[in-house]
Formats: structure tokens, C-alpha cells, sequence
């Protein structure tokens, strides 16, 4: 018989095995050369040396860089060339090559085609007579498998465990090799870190960075972002060992703060969240916002993990918004101040000029002359007074910007006949001529009717105040371009340059509250503001000693779109009576008002006047009889003339009863409130007897 072949040299094939993976060489290269010989100690036909990888739900499968070829035709020999290039990837674990790999045994199988572990092969696969796998440890772990195949007369268990040395140096290798390429891996995903970390610190806001307190309470900023140059000036490099440079420059009154604040979430370990300022060379006090995790080290020390950027922007916006909330509430409380200042002022107003128009108009008693000429100074001086407070009230409006306007096509040359006709008694009484208008009639303006007549009564009333007797005043108008221009010349005492540019300051009466000339310094203001808010624009020249010019500047409008002149308002005289008595009632809780409203309505024989002092006497007298008229005040004792309105209109037989205000109250918002609870006029006080005289005549004529 022949000799029985020598004992592989099991050591010598070990050493070429690790030979080549100490050279570095890959998976393949080392374990290509081995199979041949593992074929031919084992006496096998072909077989494979793969690795157990596992898939994302951990469940193994194998992956095979070393393989016989058994490839049958070209589509197996095309897969085989590149699987072995990428790795063939075996997941059926159902059959005999998953058998080693699910139990971490050795699997022998030399019947396979009536194996039941078997799991089928493909149609021209090499017939497969004898299987043998084995699995391959390295730390405990399985990490490969050696497949065998077409032993003659099948596979021995104590010959395949007789090269145990083998299979645990082939192992170890397998598991090596997986270490290098898990290193690999990991290296991989710093560097990728690294870089995404690098494109944050260079486009996201700020600094991103590392602050570290040691055992002995030394800072250091092992890590901080480019960002750092900016925000601070401070180079990164220069904080590694050292946080001092960027915390010096942490300002004296927020910098114990920041200390205290750091210690204690050193302490607990809780977020830190700052904000503060500091002081950085060349970009002034800066606002820095701060936050950071803490995360305490095996060493003791404690290292925060945060972010820094600058706020200033946000900080100087948040100091804004709370100035305008400041501003705003005094706003509201001037505003609140305003309406009760004009009610308190307008009430005791409301009897003294009320009375004199009364004892004016009463035919039934009229005055001598010389107690005509009293009451006329009693209306004048209460008119100035009333004149003060409406300049307050609409300076206030117009701050406020609550100012309505109604802007349209106006003809000039009807505004200012107007005008001219409200200032020429205070022009006859100074001994000043007002001269006709000079315009043509084709000029037209885009402009507030209401308020251009009060532009031009205020230049007008100036022109004949600081004028002096026998002097002149002249108002004109002419085309400008895309504007007209219209100007109020006097021939007074003029200004001088320095005066020029102190014009239009508020309460500013540019030395005039020094002869005997009534004035407030509020109503060139109003002028001024009136104009702007019409598109226009107001200068002055002048020279002392020979009057002023004022010229206002408005947007011309086409005439085609011009307003025609208003209709004469008109006069409060004795108006038809109706056929049947007519019920007034007069809610109010003041004595003297009422007992002025019930001698004006003496003018209206056919009205019979009830009076309310409360609103909740109101609402009984008109459910007992629904009146023809109310007259409300808006500052009841009980509630206010608003709620009042409220709770007459939830009664059928109240709600279309006709009411007007009568009040002190001249605020806006006041005005608008009762326009749209449904009240057919707002008449403020001090009384205006004609007015009342005709909206009784208009709601019950």
C-alpha cells in the first residue's frame, strides 16, 4: 500500500497567512492563496472562505471574498467575477450553510441531497455529495465560516477538528481584519464630523465651542469655532489653555454674574443660558446671548458644550419696543388727561358763554348798549379760552394720529373768502384792512375743506394780531407747477432771521408773550402739521419792520373734479312750529347746564324740556314715555352716555328715538364712539346756541 500522505505543516501554512495580512494586504489576497491548501489537506472538491456580517436588525448573514470557482455558464461566471470583486453575499441562513452560523457548531453533512437542513441549489450548480462547515472564533465572537464540499466518502469530525490551530489562526485574522475595517470606519466618520463640524463653525451665527474648569477652578476653551475672531477678536488658538482673554472682556457690572452663573451649573449640572455684555476693542459694548450643556469628566473637571452669539441688534430692538410701550402709555394717559382737562375746562366754559349768547339773542329783554359791549368781552375772552383748548385738543389729535382728514378738489378762492370772512370783526376791531382775495377762480387744491379754512384763519388771525393799525393784510394765490401756491402777507412788525428759525416750535411765541397780544405758541404748530398731512408744505420770510409772508403749498387739483362753495349754514331764527308739542329730555347731572339748556329752549315755545340727572332715571322716564328727543351728556354720574345708548337700544319702543350728545368731552375717539352707536350730532361745550337751536329744528321741525 502506498504511504499515507505527511501531516500538513500546520504552523508553516499559519505563518503565510499572517504573513500576508501583516503586509496589509486585503481580505481576498490574504484568504485567496489559503483555499487551495485548505482544499487540498481536507481532500476537498471546492469550497469558501467568508465572513458573518450582520444586517441592520442584527440578524447574520455571510459574506464571501474567497471561493472556489464554480461557475457553469456565462451569466454564473459574469456573477462570480464581480462578487468576488464586492463580495458575495449569502442570507439564506435556512439551509446547510446557515446551519453553522445559527448554531456555532460544526456542520457535517455527507448525505446533503437527503439532509432536511438542506435548502436547495440552482438549476446547473455543481452537484454537491459531502458538506462540512466550520465556524471561526476570534474573542468569543463567530466572525467567519469555512465551507467544504465533495470530500471523497464525506467528511471526518476528528480530522477537521485535528486542525483546530488552523481554523483559530484563520479566526483571528478574520477578526483583525474586521477591527481594521471598523477602524477604518470609525476614522472615516471623524473626518466627516470633523468637516460638518468645520462647515458649522464657519456658517452658522456666532461661536460654537467648548468651555472646560478644571479640578483647580482654571478655565480653558479647548475648542472654539472661527467665529470666535469675530465676535470677540480673540484668535481661537489663543483660548486653548487660557479662557481669560475672551472673559476679560465680560463688562464690570455683568461679570461677577457670569462667574456666579457658571459655578452653579458646574454644581448641578443644569443648562447654562446667559445674556451680558462686553466691552470688544474696536466694535464698542456688544450684547452676547450664551448656551451651553455641562457634562462632569472622570477627572473631576467639568466641560460645557455651547453656543455664543451676538444679540445687540435684538437687544437694541427689544429696548426700542419697550420704549415705544412706555411712550404709548403715556400717550394714553396724556390722551386720558386731555379729555378730562377739556371736560372740566368746557363745563365751567359751557355756562359763561352760553349765558352771554343767551342774554345776546333774548329779544324778549334786550341789553343796553354798554352791557352789550360787556357781554361781547365776556364772549371774546371765553372764545380765547375755548380757542386754547381746542389748539391742545387738536395738537393731541394730530400726535396722535388720530386726525381724519376728508381730502378733495377745493377751490381756493372759496375757502379763503370763508376764511377772510371768519377774521375780518378781529381785523375791524385792531383798525386792519384785509384786502379781497387775489385768485383766480380756476385754481383749485387737493385739500381738507375744514382744516385749509383753519390753515388759513390762523395766518390770517396772525397777520391782524401782530399787525399794527392802519396796517394791511393780503391774501393771494397762484399757480406753482403741480401745486398752488397761496400766501398771506402782512405789513406788521416782521421778524428777524433768528425768529425765522424758531418758527413752528411749540409754545414757542417768539418774544410775544411780553406785550399784551393774546396767544398759546400752539396754533403756527397745528398750521404747520395741518399742512403736512395735506401733502403740502408752509415757509415764511420776512423783515423786521416790514411784515411777513407766509406761503402754504398744496397739490393742485383739476376743476372738472372741484368741489362747488358749501351751502350758507342757516341762521338760528324762529323756525315753524309743528303741529303738536314736542318732548326734549335732557340727560345731565350738572344744575348750571341744565338750567342753561332750558333757557335756550325758551327760543323753541313748542319744546317741553324734561331733565335726567342719571341714566338710569333716563332709561325709567323714556320706557314710562318715549321722549321726541335726547340730549345726552357723556359723563354721567352712573354710567357714561355710551352705555346709556347701549341700553336704549335693546328697548322697541326707545331705539329709534333721536339722540345727540351734548358734552365736554371734544376727544376723537370720544366723537367716534357715538357717531356709531347712532347719534344724530355731537355738540360740545361750551354751547354754541345756534347750533342747538338748529339740530332740534333739523330732528323735530
Amino acid at each position: 500500500m502506498p504511504e499515507p500522505p505527511p501531516p500538513p505543516d500546520l504552523g508553516a501554512i499559519v505563518h503565510r497567512v499572517q504573513s500576508r495580512f501583516i503586509r496589509g494586504a486585503g481580505a481576498a489576497e490574504v484568504f485567496d492563496p489559503l483555499l487551495p491548501e485548505l482544499l487540498a489537506i481536507t481532500g476537498s472538491e471546492y469550497g469558501f472562505v467568508a465572513e458573518v456580517w450582520h444586517d441592520p436588525a442584527g440578524e447574520p448573514y455571510l459574506k464571501i471574498f474567497t471561493l472556489t470557482d464554480i461557475s457553469w455558464d456565462d451569466a454564473t461566471r459574469e456573477r462570480v467575477a464581480r462578487e468576488r470583486r464586492d463580495g458575495l453575499e449569502f442570507r439564506n441562513m435556512r439551509s446547510l450553510f446557515g446551519v453553522p452560523v445559527r448554531s456555532r457548531e460544526l456542520v457535517i453533512a455527507n448525505a446533503p441531497a437527503t439532509d432536511p437542513r438542506r435548502g436547495g441549489l440552482p438549476r446547473g450548480h455543481p452537484p454537491l455529495d459531502a458538506f462540512a462547515g466550520v465556524p471561526l472564533f476570534h474573542g468569543g465572537e463567530l466572525v467567519g465560516l469555512v465551507g467544504l464540499a465533495n470530500r471523497p466518502g464525506g467528511y471526518d469530525e476528528a480530522q477537521l477538528r485535528a486542525l483546530e490551530p488552523l481554523w483559530s489562526a484563520v479566526g483571528a485574522i478574520i477578526g483583525a481584519v474586521q477591527l481594521a475595517r471598523a477602524k477604518q470606519r470609525s476614522e472615516q466618520a471623524l473626518r466627516e464630523s470633523e468637516a460638518l463640524l468645520g462647515k458649522l463653525s464657519r456658517h452658522v451665527p456666532g461661536v460654537i465651542y467648548q468651555f472646560v474648569i478644571d479640578a483647580r477652578g482654571h478655565g480653558s476653551m479647548p475648542y472654539a469655532s472661527d467665529g470666535l475672531k469675530a465676535l470677540f477678536g480673540v484668535d481661537p488658538h489663543d483660548v486653548v489653555g487660557d479662557a481669560r482673554p475672551v472673559l476679560k472682556l465680560v463688562v464690570p457690572e455683568h461679570f461677577q454674574r457670569i462667574l456666579d452663573s457658571i459655578a452653579e451649573s458646574a454644581a448641578r449640572l443644569t443648562p447654562w443660558h446667559q445674556e451680558f455684555e462686553v466691552q470688544v476693542p474696536g466694535r464698542g459694548r456688544r450684547w452676547i446671548e450664551g448656551y451651553s450643556m455641562p457634562e462632569r469628566l472622570p477627572d473631576g473637571s467639568t466641560i460645557w458644550h455651547g453656543h455664543l452669539n451676538d444679540i445687540t441688534e435684538r437687544k437694541q430692538y427689544e429696548q426700542a419696543l419697550v420704549a415705544a410701550r412706555a411712550a404709548e402709555r403715556a400717550n394714553l394717559a396724556k390722551t386720558e388727561f386731555l379729555s378730562r382737562m377739556s371736560h372740566e375746562l368746557r363745563t365751567p366754559l359751557n355756562a359763561v358763554l352760553g349765558f352771554a349768547q343767551l342774554m345776546r339773542l333774548d329779544a324778549g329783554a334786550p341789553l343796553p348798549e354798554a352791557q352789550r359791549a360787556r357781554v361781547q368781552h365776556i364772549e371774546r375772552a371765553g372764545a380765547h379760552l375755548l380757542a386754547m383748548i381746542n389748539d391742545v385738543l387738536d395738537l393731541s389729535r394730530i400726535e396722535a394720529g388720530e386726525m381724519a382728514l376728508s381730502i378733495e378738489p377745493l377751490r381756493v378762492e372759496t375757502v379763503a373768502a370763508d376764511a377772510l370772512a371768519l377774521v375780518a370783526g378781529a381785523a375791524t376791531d385792531a383798525g386792519v384792512q384785509l384786502a379781497p382775495v387775489r385768485a383766480g377762480p380756476a385754481l383749485f387744491v387737493l385739500g381738507d375743506r375744514v382744516r385749509l379754512r383753519q390753515v388759513l384763519v390762523n395766518l390770517l388771525s396772525n397777520a391782524v394780531k401782530y399787525n399794527r393799525r392802519g396796517g394791511r393784510v393780503e391774501l393771494r394765490a397762484r399757480p406753482d407747477g403741480e401745486l398752488v401756491e397761496i400766501a398771506v402777507e402782512d405789513s406788521g412788525r416782521g421778524l428777524t432771521r433768528e425768529q425765522l428759525g424758531q418758527l413752528f416750535q411749540l409754545f414757542n411765541r417768539l418774544g410775544a408773550e411780553r406785550t399784551g397780544i393774546e396767544g398759546t405758541g400752539i396754533g403756527l404748530v397745528i398750521t404747520h402739521r395741518l399742512v403736512h398731512l395735506m401733502g403740502g408744505t408752509i415757509d415764511a420770510s420776512s423783515e423786521p419792520g416790514r411784515g411777513s409772508v407766509f406761503r402754504v403749498r398744496l397739490p393742485v387739483a383739476r376743476a372738472a373734479f372741484a368741489d362747488t362753495a358749501p351751502m350758507p349754514e342757516p341762521a338760528a331764527a324762529e323756525a315753524p312750529p309743528p303741529r303738536a308739542q314736542r318732548v326734549v329730555l335732557y340727560v345731565e347731572d350738572n344744575d348750571v347746564n341744565v338750567q342753561l339748556v332750558r333757557e335756550v329752549l325758551r327760543l323753541r315755545p313748542w319744546c317741553r324740556l324734561e331733565v335726567a340727572a342719571s341714566g338710569m332715571a333716563a332709561l325709567a322716564s323714556a320706557h314710562r314715555a318715549a321722549p321726541d328727543l335726547l340730549l345726552i351728556d357723556m359723563h354721567l354720574g352712573d354710567m357714561t352716555g355710551l352705555e346709556l345708548a347701549d341700553a336704549l337700544d335693546r328697548r322697541a319702543e326707545t331705539a329709534r328715538v333721536p339722540r345727540v350728545a351734548l358734552s365736554a368731552d371734544a376727544m376723537p375717539e370720544r366723537v367716534r364712539a357715538a357717531r356709531e352707536r347712532g347719534f344724530a350730532g355731537y355738540l360740545t361745550k361750551p354751547l354754541d346756541v345756534q347750533a342747538l337751536l338748529r339740530v332740534i329744528d333739523e330732528q323735530l321741525g
